[in-house]
């Protein structure tokens, strides 16, 4: 959010530039858009650093919806912030997906999350699709191991969950000199030698379900 902006002008930017709005229907548009999205019309005149991190990603969120768009990109639009604040995030989001019967590309780090708004999900490691499942299959029958470890990192109370798999070992080649063969094949724990030479095809475990995996090439 530009610092320099108040939140009218944030929101209305887009408004005025594409359709010409001014004056009283500008504002009155823009109240309505911070109603969507769970803010007060009273903070119009504000800046961006009176505001909580939450708050002033609803007003990104505000902006966004202001030409009425169909496809929304969101990225990362929950990692900053605390898990209470997140789920508060993520339910406006769900709110607004079938209000505003919206389409998003809702990009994250963290599965657990992007279970909650996706249909469909597709696990990337180094540029490059690993996974593509219904979001289900993915969490409840992944079948890469870079999903598979993704899944394990999450934190758990349960102490039955304290014997999960280790964490993967080394660190993250550069996109820019990728391993050869599987990308992947570095830091896996299930590697083959044809991994490290051939590149994985795509491969149909189940309807709706591919894998790039020599596990699963038979």
């Amino acid at each position: 959010l530009n610092p320099r902006f108040t939140v009218e002008q944030i929101i209305g930017e887009a408004l005025s530039i594409h359709f010409q709005i001014k004056g009283k229907e500008l504002r009155e548009k823009v109240e309505s858009l911070l109603e969507k999205v769970g803010l007060s019309p009273m903070y119009l005149n504000r800046y961006p650093h009176e505001f909580s991190g939450g708050q002033r990603q609803r007003i990104g969120i505000a902006r966004a919806l202001a030409l009425g768009p169909r496809y929304i990109v969101c990225d990362e639009p929950v990692s900053a912030l605390d898990v209470s604040i997140q789920a508060q995030i993520i339910n406006l989001l769900q709110k607004l997906q079938h209000e505003e019967n919206l389409s998003m590309l809702f990009i994250s780090h963290d599965l657990n999350v992007v279970k909650h708004l996706s249909q469909r999900t597709a696990v990337m490691y180094l540029g490059k699709i690993v996974e593509l499942a219904r979001t289900e299959q993915i969490a409840n029958n992944s079948a890469h191991p870079y999903t598979q470890a993704l899944l394990a990192s999450k934190p758990s109370l349960d102490p039955k969950s304290r014997n999960r798999p280790k964490p993967l070992p080394g660190d993250v080649p550069s996109p820019l000199n990728p391993p050869s063969g599987c990308h992947f094949h570095p830091r896996c724990p299930k590697v083959m030698d044809r991994c490290k030479k051939e590149t994985p095809r795509q491969i149909q475990i189940e309807e709706g379900h591919q894998v790039h995996c020599h596990l699963y090439d038979e």
